[in-house]
């Protein structure tokens, strides 16, 4: 079986996502209940008072950020888990079900944690070379690391065995990677700057603002897992394919 296109891959996950909806309903649910507490647990803007008050509203202020900081970064685990998870049943069975996202979160939770500690490192690292390299280490460390949750999820590799297992295929097939790379830019771009507008929308703005960021999500998942499952020779052709796809 041969891989499909950096086009194909792009066009196949558009049409996955218009059939499979479900892919956008754990990033809404995740954001939802990050929303929520982090009203519930902002404290109130410091009132003018004595020294001690201030001190004490700051400290109260420091302590929330590094709870919800805490606490966006597990719905991050969670989105990532459960919507690569979904994206891989749907690239292999073209339907993506919830069934599918809960096993993915309960068996590789673990294994996305460790990515991501990895990928938080070698992004420190990256960020600190970007001055000295001209941003060109922040650009390796994007393409070097695409691959590495879907590696995990789908691939059910280990976290250090997902890591390098990225950087394989991204240096094998670098060059599609860097275009895959840029038109995903190209699209969290677009998302952003709609969602932007659409959050100065009265009553529904907020909402549709969301949706739309979880569509851009949702896309670029299915997007880095199908290229993935296609370096392994894992995706099935679609029925009205007539000749071979090439790489």
């Amino acid at each position: 079986m041969q891989s499909p296109s950096v086009e194909n891959i792009f066009s196949r996950s558009w049409n996955l996502l218009t059939r499979n909806w479900a892919l956008l309903v754990p990033g809404l649910l995740v954001g939802l209940v990050v929303g929520i507490l982090g009203w519930l647990l902002t404290p109130p803007p410091a009132e003018n008072g004595d020294t001690f008050s201030q001190f004490v509203s700051l400290g109260a202020q420091l302590i929330s950020m590094v709870i919800l900081a805490v606490i966006s970064a597990a719905g991050l685990i969670v989105t990532q888990c459960t919507t690569a998870g979904m994206a891989g049943e749907a690239w292999q069975r073209g339907v993506a079900t919830f069934a599918a996202g809960q096993m993915a979160l309960r068996r590789d939770t673990g294994r996305v944690l460790v990515v991501a500690a990895g990928m938080l490192v070698l992004g420190i690292v990256a960020a600190l070379l970007a001055l000295p390299t001209l941003g060109l280490s922040l650009l390796a460390f994007y393409l070097l690391t695409l691959y590495a949750i879907p590696a995990a999820v789908v691939g059910e590799r280990a976290g250090m065995d997902a890591l390098a297992e990225s950087y394989a295929i991204a240096r094998s097939h670098l060059g599609s990677t860097f275009v895959i790379a840029l038109l995903l830019f190209v699209v969290h771009a677009l998302g952003g700057g709609l969602e932007a507008l659409l959050r100065f929308a009265p009553l529904l703005g907020p909402v549709l603002a969301a949706i739309i960021k979880q569509v851009v999500v949702a896309y670029a998942t299915l997007v880095v897992v199908g290229t993935y499952l296609s370096t392994r020779g894992q995706i099935p052709p679609p029925p009205e394919a007539q000749e071979p796809w090439q790489l």
